[in-house]
């Protein structure tokens, strides 16, 4: 599909049916009562299954890029409202354009302050726990992993002198 629209980029449409729009490349054989994409699609044959598949690859990314843009119309509306808001705290003397600036000035001062406080909060707790982490590994080096996990058959000694040690209760009590 895309070496199509590279190759044909010349002779490329924005086809509109029923509200929405898809991407077809024309070419100039069309005849004279046929719209460019009828004549594309009549010209070519295609199979279904790579028009299906790019039809969901296309439907998935819109659905992306809609959300995408939906989540950043909300934050600007918010925005928009925050900014109003403060606005209407400032006193009526100061001009209201320049009121809106100094309102949005501040409160971008203040969120990208809260995000680095934040963000280095986050990032100090990690480091602590790595470099605990890491000191907890470096103690523990000379024991060997703990619980279930190991697979091998071969006891170690701590785990015979258990078993002789609960054969010796076992005993003392019969």
């Amino acid at each position: 599909m895309a070496s199509t629209v590279n190759l044909h980029g010349l002779y490329s449409r924005i086809c509109y049916s029923s509200g929405s729009y898809s991407y077809k490349s024309q070419t100039l054989a069309f005849g004279p009562f046929q719209s460019p994409c009828e004549s594309l699609l009549k010209s070519k044959k295609r199979s279904t299954i790579p028009i299906v598949q790019s039809r969901k690859l296309r439907s998935r990314i819109y659905a992306a890029q809609s959300s995408f843009f939906r989540a950043l119309q909300t934050a600007y509306k918010v925005g928009k409202d925050g900014i109003e808001a403060g606005t209407s705290l400032v006193p009526a003397s100061i001009p209201r354009p320049i009121a809106r600036i100094s309102v949005a000035v501040v409160g971008a001062t203040v969120a990208l302050f809260l995000l680095k406080s934040f963000l280095s909060t986050a990032f100090f707790i990690l480091a602590t726990m790595g470099l605990i982490y890491s000191a907890f590994i470096a103690l523990n080096k000379d024991e060997g992993p703990t619980g279930g996990g190991g697979g091998g058959t071969t006891t170690t000694s701590t785990e015979e002198e258990s078993l002789e040690e609960a054969r010796r209760i076992m005993e003392k009590y019969k």
